[in-house]
C-alpha cells in the first residue's frame, strides 16, 4: 500500500504570505508610477490631470520636469498587516491633494532706473496666494485593490491545488 503525501499547508501559507507582500509592494509602486505615464490617476475610473495653465512648456508631460517626484515613490512604513506608500519630497502633498499655499515675501530695499531716473524702492512685504490644482498620483484605488484581490485568489487556488 502506498503512503499518501499530505501537503505542508503551513509551509504553503507562510510562503504565500511572503510572496503576497513582495507582489503587493511591486504592483502598487508600479500602479502609482503609471499615474505619471498616463498623466492621471485610476481609482474606480481613470481621471486625467488638468492641463497646465498657461502651458509654458508644451509637449512635456505634467509633473515630470526632473522626474524627481516620480522616482521618489517608495514604501514608507511596513508592518505585518499593512504597507504605507508615499514619498519624501516635501512638495508632493501640494500636487497630490491640490492645496492652497499662502506665503509672505520680504522684499529688500534697492535702487532701480525707471524712465532714465534713479529711484529708491523701499523694503516691503508682498503676500502670495497660490492655488495648485489637484493632480493625484498616489492614494487608495478601487481598481488596484480589486486586481490585488483577484491575484491573491488565483494564487491561493493555484498553490493549494498541488
Amino acid at each position: 500500500m502506498s503512503k499518501l503525501q499530505i501537503p505542508d499547508f503551513l509551509g504553503i501559507a507562510t510562503q504565500l504570505k511572503k510572496d503576497t507582500r513582495l507582489y503587493a509592494r511591486r504592483y502598487c509602486l508600479q500602479w502609482f508610477d503609471d499615474s505619471f505615464k498616463n498623466q492621471g490617476f485610476t481609482d474606480a475610473a481613470f481621471e486625467a490631470w488638468p492641463k497646465r495653465d498657461p502651458d509654458k512648456d508644451p509637449g512635456r508631460a505634467i509633473l515630470t520636469d526632473t522626474t524627481f517626484l516620480r522616482r521618489s515613490l517608495a514604501v514608507l512604513n511596513e508592518d505585518a498587516t499593512s504597507m504605507q506608500f508615499g514619498t519624501h519630497v516635501p512638495y508632493a502633498a501640494v500636487h497630490n491633494d491640490g492645496l492652497r499655499v499662502r506665503t509672505v515675501q520680504n522684499v529688500r530695499g534697492f535702487h532701480r532706473n525707471r524712465k532714465g531716473k534713479r529711484e529708491q524702492v523701499k523694503p516691503h512685504t508682498r503676500r502670495r496666494d497660490t492655488k495648485y490644482k489637484q493632480r493625484k498620483f498616489i492614494g487608495e484605488s478601487k481598481q488596484m485593490m480589486d486586481n490585488l484581490d483577484q491575484w491573491l485568489l488565483n494564487e491561493i487556488e493555484k498553490r493549494f491545488k498541488q
